[in-house]
């Protein structure tokens, strides 16, 4: 049986970065770029009105008072223009265009003067009519977005490393993106075994427990930024078994629930032999989730997925994902080493804690601040099948072989449950 140490150790070193991933630029959330975003087009792609008003040439608004403003400036509307029209007309001194935002700016016009800025009831002009405007603060140019203001043709829009939020892939769209070359999102398939199995939305009878591992593991491989692909329930029988471990190898990552322990039904290890899975190691001194697989299979021209079988208890299952699936996800994603595993933080017991002789013990607690810093508060818990402490579990009591009490007072290590 492994340290867990040792344990971890292998999980990280057979766990290996995935190659860049081309991708629609919708699917791109969250991810991070690979290659740079050249722009194919200028932005804007030509000179364009920023607010709803009339586009006309700065010349003929200049200032004409003593004062260094402008008076009353009447002009002839003669186009109307709205955003995506494409008007080829020429607009001569003395007229102007009636113009809505995004609109290309017509010829012979340099300046936008608001629809606000029309005086006498003549804000409605349109194509026919005159406007008469009066702009306190006109300058030249203003309220006109000149072609390829934001990003010239050619131009790095978003460099390699950007993580792809909401904004960068807008503006990755507007540069002409339809797919972008991001960091790999690994792809985790999710399989929990046991004939006594049956769906969360189901009454169990006698002898039947809910899968609550499958809706855990799911949203624990979500949280993560990966791919979680659920494939439900098997019975514990050898045929059902192998055709669904089949599938899930398909993925970069199987984590299956269940199975691995040493009772007659538990079919897993030999099962994944039999699908080929070379075993790195089967039980590690921790408390709980003792029973765990882990192992990989490698195919001709390189492609690996990492196995894993964790113990069919919830808490045990969520407490060995944490400890060994997270790191190799992190790892498969290209994620720096800081950022493999949970974070770690040392608190002072509120009340006395059990650990174990012969392996690390780690159990629920919720954090709060104290005068001196942080105090880890023990949560009821009854063990491997207990979730209700771990539900509402800021950390995990992180306790060495060889403490079996930590009394009220003594300083530890948590595990934080939230990064």
């Amino acid at each position: 049986m492994l340290d867990l140490e040792a344990g971890l150790a292998l999980v990280e070193e057979h766990a290996s970065v995935l190659g860049p991933r081309r991708v629609r630029v919708a699917e791109a959330l969250g991810r991070r770029l690979m290659v740079a975003v050249i722009a194919d087009v200028d932005s804007p792609p030509w000179d364009r009105a920023m607010m709803d008003g009339f586009a006309l040439r700065a010349a003929d608004a200049q200032p004409s008072g003593r004062d260094g403003t402008g008076g009353v400036l009447e002009l002839e509307v003669v186009a109307d223009l709205a955003a995506g029209d494409q008007s080829r007309m020429v607009i001569r001194p003395g007229a102007c265009a009636r113009i809505m935002t995004g609109a290309p700016l017509p010829a012979g016009t340099d300046s936008v003067v608001p629809i606000e800025c029309a005086v006498d009831d003549t804000a409605a002009a349109h194509a026919g009519a005159s406007v008469r405007l009066l702009d306190a603060r006109f300058r030249p140019g203003q309220h006109v977005g000149l072609q390829g203001c934001a990003f010239r043709r050619g131009a790095e829009v978003l460099p390699a490393g950007t993580r792809m939020g909401p904004a960068a892939i807008g503006l990755a769209a507007e540069a002409g993106a339809v797919h972008v070359v991001v960091a790999p999102r690994p792809r985790v398939a999710i399989l929990s075994t046991g004939s006594e199995l049956v769906s969360p939305d189901s009454v169990p009878g006698f002898g039947q427990t809910r899968n609550s591992n499958g809706p855990m593991l799911v949203a624990a491989v979500s949280a993560l930024g990966a791919e979680p692909i659920p494939l439900g329930m098997v019975v514990d029988r050898p045929e059902p078994l192998r055709a669904q471990v089949a599938m899930g190898l398909a993925a970069d990552v199987l984590v299956l629930s269940g199975g691995v322990s040493a009772g007659d039904l538990d079919l897993v290890p030999d099962t994944f032999r039999r699908c080929g899975v070379e075993k790195v190691f089967h039980k590690v001194r921790l408390k709980p989730g003792k029973p765990v697989w882990f192992g990989v299979l490698r195919r001709a021209g390189g492609a690996t997925t990492l196995v894993f079988g964790l113990p069919g208890n919830p808490a045990s299952s969520l407490v060995c994902f944490e400890l060994f699936v997270r790191p190799a996800v992190r790892r498969l994603q290209g994620r720096p080493r800081n950022e493999w595993h949970l974070p770690r933080v040392r608190a002072r017991l509120a009340a006395a804690a059990k650990g174990a002789e012969d392996r690390p013990v780690y159990s629920p607690c919720r954090l709060q601040k104290g005068p001196d810093g942080l105090i880890a508060i023990p949560l009821p818990w009854t063990g491997s099948s207990d979730m209700v402490g771990l539900a509402v579990a800021d950390g995990l009591i992180a306790l060495p072989a060889g403490v079996r009490r930590a009394e009220e007072g003594s300083d530890v290590e948590v595990v934080l449950l939230h990064e």
